[in-house]
């Protein structure tokens, strides 16, 4: 699948990125991927790309195969969610129709269903704030809304150039 789409995407592809890929040219993917003016595309299995990158210069994220563990792909695509992402991620996933796939999404869809009514809700959270909000910072720390805008403005800086 890797293949097909490095392939069949038009413009600047980096990758494919595997599990076969050592650690330290993963990084050097990313870092060219993020250093390329203009669109390009980062190939990559979701296990190898999915945990422990930032990928925060990728805005669209294209999931070619379906995983059986839901928390897999929220993992990837948390690699677009990272600090210093200040545009809106895309989040889009290609099933085929009469096929595993289909199956595959009402499983998972289930799982996700059963996740969030047994294990997700709290309500020592949900009744405290105070339960989650470690006051790190005691106050003093900018607030998130600052940092966002200063990457922001930054990011503007760098598509211009």
């Amino acid at each position: 699948m890797l293949d097909t789409v490095c392939a069949q995407v038009p413009g600047a592809v980096y990758g494919p990125l595997t599990g076969s890929t050592p650690s330290n040219q993963r990084q050097e993917m990313v870092d060219e991927f993020t250093a390329h003016r203009g669109r390009a595309v980062l190939v990559s299995q979701i296990e190898a790309g999915g945990v422990g990158l930032n990928i925060q210069a990728a805005s669209v994220v294209i999931l070619t195969e379906q995983q059986w563990k839901p928390n897999t792909e929220v993992q990837a695509i948390a690699r677009a969610h990272r600090m210093g992402q200040v545009r809106t991620v895309q989040v889009h996933r290609l099933l085929a129709k009469d096929t595993v796939d289909e199956h595959m999404r009402r499983v998972l869809e289930r799982k996700s269903e059963l996740f969030d009514e047994y294990a997700r809700k709290s309500q020592a959270k949900d009744t405290d704030r105070a339960s989650t909000d470690d006051g790190w910072d005691r106050g003093v720390g900018p607030m998130e809304s600052s940092i966002v805008e200063m990457e922001k403005q930054r990011w503007e800086w760098v598509d211009k150039a």
